[in-house]
């Protein structure tokens, strides 16, 4: 029996082992078997897994690879942008800056409505290159926002005087109204919500040709100090065909190619304005009927603030600037754009100042260090400048001593958040877009001049008295005493702009004529008129004298030669007056 046994075991084991082909016939031959035939699929296991690894590994560096690649695009693509912006608002500058200037100085009828429809002109542009620089910080992220307490009803009388003349040129009626519960005084980003008010607004006037628009300001609910402001803009034109409302909020569309061809626009305002509303935690909502009119509805959360959160400014912000006279202020102008020197001379000119000027960075810090601390009230500093860029002259000033409290103002075309942080950074004060808003430029000026006034003033009070300098003696033709009263009693001031004018009034004959001689009778008279301020506020009463007749000459298109020899003399005679005084 055990003989069988045995028998059927060893003919059992070849029979089960051959099913794999293997000829070995040993009872102890299954583990080896197994583990042998584990051995070729672990290694194609770990070829597979290591295969994997790999194929991983070539795609994360092909998608890092691709995210740095996008990186760098949407960084050259910001830097492009703010470039062409920059190169867009220096001759849109010159183009709104002159022609504000022009309408000042024009009674003719035609030529101001030409003026004006070249300034209206020139807002629109600046408007679109605004657009397009908000939405591509908008879509990279980059978009900030102010939580400053504002009066919401001086916003929306500025708003409404700002695109008044729109409606008016179409002969439509433009209403606001503003339900009187609604809080005043809100908590938010009032140019932002301007900025949406009158993208809302102009949009409705564009498609609008006959009745007109209404503005409808409410407040839906409040909670926790927030309230939801609810404002409604329908207008009576000429709708939207519902399956195209889908899109309108699409960045660089419109409802339909013929919208562009007939109405304009570049389709930026409402997906802006759309961005900035949901940035706000709201939004804009449309209903339209095709030929009877459209309501669009902003909803956004703002807060409710009170009158004591209101600094002076902020209060009176929405009012035009007044345009003070401060005769005894003393600017110094960097900038090398003779476009933009001449609008700022002609600014500031009209409120009683004549500018130091300097064409680049390195020429104002040569003026500064010849003038010393407390001779300038205030520094209008443009960024981008050959030899060297306001940044770096900023910085420099800021190093050296008592230099520290002089106001800096930023003049620039730049008008990206980020970019007003760098200029902060460097030491600048505050900044003047280009192009400039004229109301924006005075009330900058009225901020600062007279801060920096007091300051000097606290400081004299306060520091030892040195020994004075002497006394200038009697210079003909020269009210030394009224100058210096003018200039606040600092005789070192007086000083440096009695030399100023020593070295420079010989060429401004020169100049003058060459401006005939160019046919450029208008730069002969702007040159004269600036002369004329300059040596007014020294007291070089004779030679004013001789450039009011140069000037009055020049306006009158009358051939001036007899004048302009007679303002040569008068020149000679004060510079030798002045260089034997000053012991020159």
């Amino acid at each position: 029996m055990t003989a069988r046994i045995s028998a059927k075991r060893t003919q059992k084991v070849p029979v089960r082992v051959a099913q794999f082909g293997i000829a070995r016939a040993s009872g102890m031959a299954g583990p080896a078997v197994e583990s042998s035939l584990r051995r070729p699929a672990q290694r194609n296991s770990q070829d597979h897994r290591a295969e994997l690894e790999k194929l991983v590994l070539e795609r994360t560096a092909e998608l890092r690879q691709a995210l740095e690649t996008a990186q760098r695009t949407d960084k050259a693509k910001d830097a492009f942008i703010a470039n062409v912006s920059h190169e867009l608002r220096t001759p849109l500058g010159a183009i709104t800056g002159l022609s504000a200037l022009a309408l000042e100085h024009s009674d003719d009828a035609r030529q101001r409505d030409y003026l004006e429809k070249i300034c209206n002109a020139g807002r629109h542009m600046a408007r679109i290159i605004n657009d397009l620089l908000d939405l591509s910080k908008v879509v990279a992220g980059h978009m900030e926002f102010e939580s400053i307490p504002f009066r919401l009803r001086a916003m929306i009388q500025h708003a409404q005087d700002v695109i008044r003349h729109k409606a008016e040129a179409k002969s439509l009626w433009l209403r606001f109204r503003i339900r009187d519960e609604v809080p005043d005084i809100l908590i938010g980003d009032p140019l932002r919500l301007e900025q949406i008010m009158l993208n809302l607004v102009g949009n409705a006037i564009k498609f609008t040709t006959t009745g007109g628009v209404e503005v409808r300001i409410a407040h839906l609910a409040s909670a926790d100090g927030r309230i939801w402001l609810a404002i409604d803009v329908e207008d009576s034109g000429v709708g939207i065909r519902s399956e195209d409302l889908a899109g309108l909020f699409q960045p660089f569309a419109q409802a339909e190619v013929s919208t562009t061809r007939k109405y304009g626009g570049t389709g930026l305002g409402l997906a802006l304005s759309q961005h900035l509303a949901q940035l706000m935690d709201g939004g804009i909502s449309i209903s339209s009927r095709e030929g009877i009119g459209s309501i669009f509805s902003l909803k956004i959360r703002l807060g409710v603030g009170q009158a004591a959160n209101l600094s002076e400014n902020q209060a009176s912000a929405a009012a035009p600037a007044m345009r003070e006279h401060y005769e005894n202020a003393l600017i110094l102008v960097v900038e090398d754009d003779s476009i933009n020197i001449e609008i700022v001379g002609e600014l500031l000119g009209d409120i009683g100042i004549t500018p130091r000027v300097a064409r680049n960075g390195q020429d104002a810090l040569a003026i500064l260090t010849e003038a010393g601390p407390g001779v300038f009230d205030l520094v209008l500093m443009d960024i981008q400048m050959p030899v060297m860029d306001g940044l770096t002259a900023t910085r420099r000033i800021r190093t050296w001593p008592r230099y520290d409290r002089l106001p800096i103002v930023a003049m620039t075309a730049h008008a990206l958040e980020h970019e007003k942080q760098i200029g902060a950074a460097a030491g600048m004060n505050d900044h003047v877009v280009k192009p400039f808003d004229v109301d924006s430029f005075y009330r900058t000026l009225a901020k600062w001049l007279p801060a920096h006034k007091k300051m000097l003033a606290d400081s004299l009070a306060t520091t030892p008295q040195r020994p004075a300098a002497p006394e200038l003696p009697a210079l003909r033709g020269i009210d030394t005493a009224r100058a210096l009263k003018r200039l606040g009693g600092n005789e070192k001031r007086y000083r440096h702009w009695l030399m100023k004018f020593v070295e420079e009034s010989p060429a401004v004959a020169t100049q003058v004529r060459a401006a005939l001689a160019a046919g450029q009778l208008d730069l002969a008279t702007r040159t004269m008129h600036t002369f004329k301020g300059g040596v007014g506020m020294i007291g070089l009463c004779d030679l004013h004298e001789r450039a009011a007749a140069l000037e009055a000459a020049l306006k009158t298109s009358q051939a001036a030669e007899a004048e302009l020899q007679q303002l040569e003399c008068a020149i000679a005679t004060a510079r030798q007056e002045i260089i034997s005084a000053l012991g020159l």
